[in-house]
């Protein structure tokens, strides 16, 4: 939505109400669903109910303003964060990755007399055709809801082929599923997330370490032993060595990996048989 006019003629009035534009993101965790633009501009910690895009084609710009000052240019600004966010979301939905409700523009299609014969208008580029029977008679499910003009009795539209962003819906524990599954917390939807001590042992996570990972489940799978005939290394070599299955690397583990871990993990640097307790 673009406010415009009436709020920029409030401004050069001298009225000093934007903040009712405003409030706390944590009342957008009131919503099941958002639109793909306000999603990304959540995760990136953009508040829809200041900052709207400055024009929709501008959205993979990152291109914003406040709103309700949409014609004073000191107020635009860039949002770097929100073009690649915003990128991986929009195509994640296309490739349904994540479950979308699509909305698209429409317009009826112009009529164009040439003599005593009517003809169709000619389409956008950007643009395709679709039967208004299509929309209400289809046995087949339809997953896009087009904006209908309410007037004129048509038959045939044109739609914008690229979905409205702004008005294209997800469910955010979809939406929620789909950023844990690529290692990806961001704060407004994950506000635990500095909390979760558990990070790390996610593959999905972008500072996914194997070599960590497999030896904290080394050290956790011999926490319960006492005692440890051969020494502590030898133990932790041969639980390497037992349980390959553990192993979340790209590549199978190697020697000098192995040798890294059991050296890292190994609590008895003194070397040799430990006493009861290790």
């Amino acid at each position: 939505m673009n406010y415009g006019d009436k709020e920029d003629s409030l401004y050069n009035e001298g009225y000093d109400g934007y903040e009712d534009f405003k409030f706390d993101m944590d009342h957008w965790r009131w919503c099941e669903h958002l639109s793909i633009v306000e999603a990304s501009m959540l995760a990136v910690g953009l508040n829809p109910s200041v900052y709207e895009p400055s024009h929709p084609a501008r959205l993979r710009e990152g291109d914003f303003h406040k709103i309700g000052t949409s014609n004073h240019t000191k107020n635009y600004f860039r949002s770097k964060e929100f073009v690649p966010v915003f990128r991986a979301i929009s195509y994640a939905a296309l490739k349904e990755e994540i479950s979308c409700d699509f909305a698209h523009h429409a317009r009826t299609i112009p009529t164009v007399t040439d003599g005593d014969r009517d003809f169709d208008g000619l389409q956008g580029a950007s643009e395709d055709s679709i039967d208004y029977d299509l929309l209400i008679r289809s046995d087949v499910p339809i997953s896009s809801n087009f904006e209908i003009p309410p007037y004129r009795n048509v038959r045939r539209f044109y739609f914008i082929k690229e979905p409205d962003w702004e008005r294209s819906i997800i469910k955010v524990d979809d939406f929620k599923d789909w950023m844990q599954r690529r290692g990806r917390r961001p704060w407004f939807f994950f506000p635990d997330a500095e909390e979760d001590s558990e990070a790390f042992r996610n593959p999905a996570h972008e500072h996914f370490s194997a070599e960590l990972d497999f030896a904290v489940s080394a050290w956790q799978a011999l926490l319960p032993k006492r005692k440890f005939t051969g020494g502590v290394k030898s133990a932790i070599e041969a639980w390497i060595n037992a349980n390959p299955k553990s192993w979340q690397g790209d590549e199978p583990i190697s020697g000098a990996a192995k040798e890294r871990i059991a050296t890292l993990i190994n609590w008895n640097k003194g070397g040799g048989a430990p006493k009861t307790g290790g």
